[in-house]
C-alpha cells in the first residue's frame, strides 16, 4: 500500500479486453512505468449477462484496488441506480473512507466527496467536455487534478478503454481517495 499512497503523480489506465467480465485498471508511476497497483471489478455471471441487456449505469459495481503483491487496499462499490451514482470507498479494514456522490449538471459535472458520517470533504468539478476534473477541499484548496488523456482517434473510436493522469497537489492523505475518484469518473462519465 505504501508504494501506491506515497506518489504525487499517477497514470490510471483502463485495460482493453473484449472477453473480460468486468473493468480492469492498472495504476502506473508515470516516471518509470512501474506498476503501483491494479483495480479490478468483481462481476459474476448474472452481472455479465445483465450487461448484455442493460446499460452499466443501471447495474451495481464492486471493484477492488490491490497493491503489486495482490493485497487489497480499497474496495469501491456502487449499488444499482436509475439516476445519480453513489460510490462507497472502504479501506482494507472495511472502514468507510468516503462516499463519492454524483452531482447532476449539464455544464459542470461534479462529484461531492463525503466522509463516512456524511460530512463533506470536498468537491470534484469537471468541465463540460468531461476531460478535466479538479478535486478541491472545503476551503477551495486543490487536492488533485484528474485529466482524461486522449490516446488517439482510432483507440477512442474502437475501444472504451480510457487513460487518466492524476496529479496530487496536497499531502498524500487523499491519494487513495483521488485514485478511487478517478475510477468513479470513468464509470460515471466515460463508460457508455
Amino acid at each position: 500500500m505504501a508504494t501506491i499512497a506515497m506518489k504525487h503523480k499517477y497514470i490510471v489506465k483502463e485495460l482493453v479486453g473484449a472477453t473480460k467480465l468486468g473493468e480492469s485498471y492498472v495504476i502506473l508511476d508515470p516516471q518509470n512505468s512501474i506498476t503501483l497497483g491494479s483495480i479490478d471489478e468483481e462481476a459474476g455471471m448474472v452481472q455479465s449477462i445483465a450487461r448484455a441487456f442493460l446499460d452499466k449505469a443501471f447495474l451495481s459495481a464492486k471493484l477492488t484496488m490491490r497493491d503489486p503483491q495482490g493485497a487489497p487496499v480499497l474496495d469501491i462499490s456502487r449499488p444499482a441506480a436509475l439516476t445519480k451514482s453513489v460510490f462507497t470507498v472502504r479501506g482494507a479494514d472495511g472502514k468507510v473512507l468516503c462516499l463519492l456522490k454524483q452531482r447532476f449538471s449539464m455544464l459542470s459535472p461534479g462529484i461531492v466527496v463525503e466522509d463516512g458520517n456524511g460530512q463533506q470533504l470536498g468537491v470534484i468539478n469537471g468541465g463540460w467536455r468531461f476531460r478535466n476534473f479538479q478535486f478541491k477541499d472545503n476551503n477551495g484548496n486543490p487536492v488533485a487534478t484528474i485529466r482524461h488523456k486522449s490516446e488517439g482517434f482510432l483507440k477512442e473510436l474502437l475501444t472504451s478503454a480510457d487513460t487518466y493522469e492524476v496529479d496530487i497537489h496536497a499531502d498524500t492523505s487523499m491519494n487513495l481517495i483521488s485514485l478511487a475518484a478517478t475510477v468513479c469518473i470513468d464509470f460515471i462519465y466515460h463508460e457508455d
